[in-house]
């Protein structure tokens, strides 16, 4: 049975509590009912077929998508029709969705600038997001000079620079080639286990 919202369960506070999700459009269902429990530092994979619903959730998590019924609840909040900036997630995309004209750099800071953080704070953070994916020496360049593992990487980086309290990740390797799936897979888990985020990942490959 699932915790009360923002409760600890066992030793674990609860971050995200999904309670009876559900959306239709018309009489085409697009995800059947869903529950879950996701703890603080935990790292909770859905894996499913496509046009299963699991982006489906993930978009109604994120606030970008509202639930034909049910309930979301971020911490010990009802969050369910709460605009996605007031919801301090964080999503990485399968499209790595940077901006193609502003440097790396500029990407990273990007959502620290729109939350009025100041040019001197942003630029340690920036940094330090940098160091931690293993890239503060492409900070100057423009994404189509990164190769696509290192696009994702910078997606990752801007994605944990303003430290959400949950990382939704939406089939963020889907497309890499084999070999750079099997390295970011690596990097995801060293970047989980060095930061303790809390993490909800959705996928349809199974290794």
């Amino acid at each position: 049975m699932p915790a009360e919202p923002g409760r600890a369960s066992g030793e674990q506070t609860i971050k995200l509590s999904i309670r009876g999700v559900a959306k239709s459009y018309g009489p085409v269902s697009a995800l059947a009912e869903a529950s879950l429990d996701l703890a603080e530092g935990e790292f909770l994979t859905l894996l499913g077929p496509s046009g299963s619903g699991k982006s489906t959730l993930l978009m109604i998590v994120a606030g970008l998508t509202q639930p034909t019924h049910g309930e979301v609840w971020i911490g010990s909040k009802l969050s369910t029709y709460e605009p996605p900036n007031k919801r301090d997630i964080g999503v990485v995309f399968q499209n790595y969705a940077l901006f193609p004209h502003l440097t790396i750099r500029e990407n990273i800071a990007f959502p620290l600038r729109m939350r009025g953080v100041r040019a001197s704070k942003a630029a340690e953070q920036v940094t330090r997001a940098l160091e931690i994916v293993q890239l503060p020496h492409v900070a100057g360049r423009l994404p189509k000079e990164l190769s696509g593992g290192q696009q994702q990487r910078i997606a990752l980086a801007r994605c944990m620079v303003y430290e959400p309290s949950i990382i939704l990740m939406d089939e963020p390797l889907g497309a890499l080639d084999r070999k750079l799936r099997d390295h970011m897979q690596i990097e995801i888990k060293r970047l989980h286990k060095q930061l303790g985020i809390t993490v909800l990942y959705v996928t349809h490959d199974q290794e």
